[in-house]
């Protein structure tokens, strides 16, 4: 990644941490990063882009092989942030950006289209939901993460509980920083 691209990144995760910005650590930037390059993944959707700070870390990693980001967020003042930030990046030609309800979303992205990496930072009491709006879309030993599980117990429990019973996935929860975790499920 070439020094402008993190100094841009730095900046814009300071902003994000000054104006409470959801964004992941940038730990959790770089982790989602190297596991899309090691994956090799061609077609990746977001569930919940905020200011596009995650966005570029995948759009980043999806460059060198000429793949696509569908990035969904239904806040509209992020939403725009999140476009501005991507063409500030140089990256917005590697991201097609959907705005709304991610559940209404997901079904309008070509059909024919499978997701190789979901990264899901949406609304965490909805986890269960997206999990059954991309399970059919996924590929052949497609990476799913779902961020924050660690942090948000109250919300995230019972979507563990009926995740941990699906059959053909691996999974485990990782501690990315701390406090803070994702869930890494890969299909077998």
């Amino acid at each position: 990644m070439d020094k402008k691209l993190i100094d841009f990144l730095k900046e814009l995760k300071l902003y994000g941490i000054e104006q409470n910005i959801p964004n992941v650590t940038e730990r959790g930037g770089q982790f989602l990063n190297m596991l899309v390059k090691i994956a090799k993944a061609q077609s990746v959707l977001e569930i919940g882009c905020a200011n596009g700070y995650s966005t570029i870390w995948l759009a980043e990693a999806v460059s060198a092989i000429e793949g696509k980001i569908h990035a969904i967020d239904h806040s509209e003042p992020t939403f725009k942030s999140a476009k501005e930030n991507l063409d500030k990046a140089g990256l917005s030609d590697r991201v097609d950006f959907y705005f709304g309800n991610a559940l209404e979303v997901i079904p309008t992205i070509n059909p024919s289209d499978s997701f190789d990496f979901v990264f899901v930072d949406g609304e965490k009491r909805s986890y269960w939901d997206f999990w059954e709006a991309i399970l059919p879309r996924l590929s052949e030993g497609a990476l799913v993460v779902f961020d924050d599980v660690i942090s948000f117990p109250h919300k995230t429990k019972p979507f563990l509980e009926k995740i941990k019973n699906v059959p053909g996935f691996d999974q485990v929860i990782l501690p990315i920083d701390g406090n803070d975790g994702i869930l890494l499920l890969t299909r077998i």
